[in-house]
C-alpha cells in the first residue's frame, strides 16, 4: 500500500447522526493537517441540512435520488460545484444519497454545530 492512501470500503461503516434529524453520512476520509474530506451523505425524504458555507468550495455527485439545491433538483449522476465563499441550504424531498469532497471543513451561518461531519471525530 503506497503511504498515505486510503482504502474503504463503505460497506464496513454505520450511517452516522448529523444535527439534522433524517441526514446521516459515512466519512471516507478526513485529511487533520489540510482539513479536506470526503463523506457520503444521506437526506432521507422531506430533509434538509442547515444553512452553511465552504470556505474553499465543496464538488458534490449525486448517487442515488435528487437534492434541491441553488433552486433546481440535481438528480442521480449530477455534479454540482460550489465555489470558495458560497453558501447554501440543501434539501431533498425524495432522498438521495450523495459523495461531498470539501477542501476544508464546512461554517455553519445558523444552526446547531456539525463538528463531526467533515472534521475529526
Amino acid at each position: 500500500m503506497a503511504t498515505g492512501s486510503v482504502f474503504v470500503n463503505e460497506k464496513d461503516q454505520d450511517w452516522r447522526e448529523t444535527p439534522y434529524v433524517g441526514v446521516t453520512y459515512k466519512k471516507l476520509m478526513f485529511d487533520k493537517e489540510s482539513g479536506r474530506s470526503a463523506v457520503l451523505v444521506k437526506f432521507e425524504p422531506g430533509t434538509k441540512y442547515g444553512a452553511h458555507r465552504h470556505p474553499e468550495g465543496e464538488e458534490y455527485y449525486v448517487l442515488e435520488g435528487s437534492l434541491e439545491d441553488g433552486g433546481k433538483t440535481w438528480g442521480k449522476g449530477s455534479y454540482v460545484y460550489h465555489p470558495p465563499g458560497s453558501a447554501h441550504r440543501p434539501t431533498s424531498a425524495e432522498g438521495c444519497v450523495v459523495l461531498i469532497t470539501l477542501p476544508k471543513p464546512v461554517e455553519l451561518v445558523d444552526g446547531p454545530e456539525c463538528q463531526n461531519l467533515t472534521g475529526e471525530d
